[in-house]
C-alpha cells in the first residue's frame, strides 16, 4: 500500500491539479520513463503512484551531500513554467519505509515555489542504508534533462561514507562504484584520478581493512599525501633543503607536464624559424579576446623564453643542466605493496 492511498488521494487528485500539473499527469499510466533498480542489490521495486510532497522527507545528505543548488532549482522552475511537467522525465524515488525522497529533493523544492503540491512518485524498498545511498547515487547518475550529475565530492564522500561502514572492502570494489556512480556524470580519466585518491586516503588513513591492488600509481594530490605520511629520511635530507628545489613529475602525464612547445622549437633549423597558431579561452566579463590573445605573447610565450635563457645561463656555467649535477639526489615514490613501503611513504633513490 502507498502512501498516497493511505491518504485516499485517489478520490481527491482532481483539488490537487495546477496548471503545470494536471489531473492526466497524475495517471502513472501517462509516465513513459524506463525506471530500474541500477542493478543495484537490495532495492525493490515498488508500485508508482502520485504523492503529495507533504506526506515525504527531503534528506539532502542521502544522495547530496552538499544539498540542493538553488540555481539548478531556478532552472527547472524556469522549464516548468515554460512547458508544464514532463511526463517522459524520471519520476521522484520514495523509500516507502521512510518516507526519505531519495531522489527528487531540486523538484520538490521547485514545486514549493510554484504550488505544486505532488508529484509522480516511483515507492521502492531498501535493504538497508548502504543500498539506498547506493541507489540515490546512481539515480543522479542518469543522462536526463535538467540532471544535477554527480561531481567529484559526490563520489569522494560516497566512497569513504562505504569505507567507513565497512561497505567497501576492496580497490576493484573501489572502482566499480566509481562507475555506478560516476559513468555519466565524469570522465574516465576523473573516475580513475579519484580512485588513486582514494586508494591513497586509504594509505594515509591506516585503513587496514580494505585490500588494494599490489601496485600503486601517484598523481599531484596524492604525491601530497605520500609527502604528508611519509617517515623516509628523504623528506628531511632532500625535500625540506631550503638550498635546492624539488619538483613532483606524474609521468603519466608527461607529455602535458613538459612543453611540448620546447620539442618542436628543438627541431627548427638554425636558419628558420617556428610560428605560433594559437587559439584562447573564451573571453570574460575581466578579460576580452583581444586581451587573453594579447597575453599568449606578451606574457605566455616571453615567461617561457626567460625561463629557457636561465637555464641556458645554468648550463654554459655547469655544462650541464640542473637535473644533471651531480649531487642530485632523484628518487622514486613507493609502489609495489608487496616489497615497498607504500604505505610509510618510502622513496627509493635512484
Amino acid at each position: 500500500m502507498t502512501l498516497s492511498t493511505l491518504l485516499n488521494l485517489s478520490e481527491s487528485k482532481a483539488d490537487y491539479a495546477t496548471p503545470y500539473f494536471d489531473i492526466n499527469l497524475m495517471d502513472p499510466d501517462n509516465w513513459t520513463f524506463p525506471v530500474t533498480d541500477k542493478g543495484i542489490d537490495g532495492i525493490e521495486l515498488l508500485e508508482k503512484d502520485y504523492g503529495l510532497w507533504s506526506s515525504v522527507v527531503k534528506q539532502n545528505n542521502l544522495g547530496r551531500v552538499l544539498g540542493t543548488d538553488a540555481a539548478k532549482v531556478n532552472q527547472i522552475k524556469e522549464d516548468v513554467q515554460q512547458n508544464g511537467v514532463d511526463p517522459s522525465t524520471p519520476p521522484a524515488f520514495i523509500d516507502i519505509d521512510t518516507g526519505d525522497v531519495i531522489t527528487g529533493g531540486h523538484r520538490m523544492d521547485m514545486s514549493s515555489i510554484l504550488g505544486i503540491p505532488g508529484w509522480m512518485f516511483q515507492y521502492v524498498r531498501c535493504k538497508d542504508h548502504w543500498a539506498r545511498k547506493r541507489f540515490a547515487k546512481a539515480l543522479n547518475n542518469e543522462r536526463v534533462f535538467h540532471a544535477t550529475l554527480n561531481n567529484r565530492d559526490e563520489v569522494i564522500e560516497h566512497i569513504k561514507y562505504g569505507l567507513k561502514h565497512n561497505e567497501i572492502t576492496c580497490q576493484q570494489e573501489i572502482e566499480d562504484e566509481v562507475r555506478l556512480i560516476a559513468n555519466n556524470s565524469l570522465s574516465v580519466t576523473v573516475q580513475g584520478t579519484l580512485v588513486k585518491e582514494m586508494v591513497s586516503y586509504i594509505a594515509t588513513n591506516g585503513i587496514t581493512n580494505v585490500k588494494v591492488e599490489r601496485y600503486t600509481s601517484h598523481n599531484e594530490k596524492t604525491y601530497s599525501d605520500f609527502v604528508d605520511r611519509s617517515s623516509d629520511e628523504y623528506v628531511k635530507d632532500v625535500l625540506n633543503n631550503a638550498d635546492v628545489r624539488n619538483y613532483y613529475i606524474n609521468m603519466d602525464n608527461w607529455g602535458s607536464r613538459t612543453n611540448p612547445l620546447i620539442t618542436e622549437a628543438a627541431k627548427v633549423k638554425t636558419d628558420s624559424w617556428l610560428n605560433i597558431q594559437a587559439s584562447v579561452g573564451l573571453p570574460s566579463v575581466r578579460e576580452s579576446l583581444s586581451i587573453k590573445r594579447e597575453k599568449v605573447h606578451d606574457v605566455f610565450l616571453n615567461n617561457l623564453a626567460d625561463a629557457i635563457d636561465k637555464i641556458r645561463i645554468y648550463h654554459a656555467i655547469n655544462n650541464f643542466y640542473p637535473w644533471q649535477h651531480p649531487e642530485c639526489d632523484h628518487a622514486f615514490l613507493a609502489q609495489d605493496h608487496h616489497k615497498e613501503g607504500v604505505i610509510e611513504g618510502q622513496f627509493i633513490r635512484k
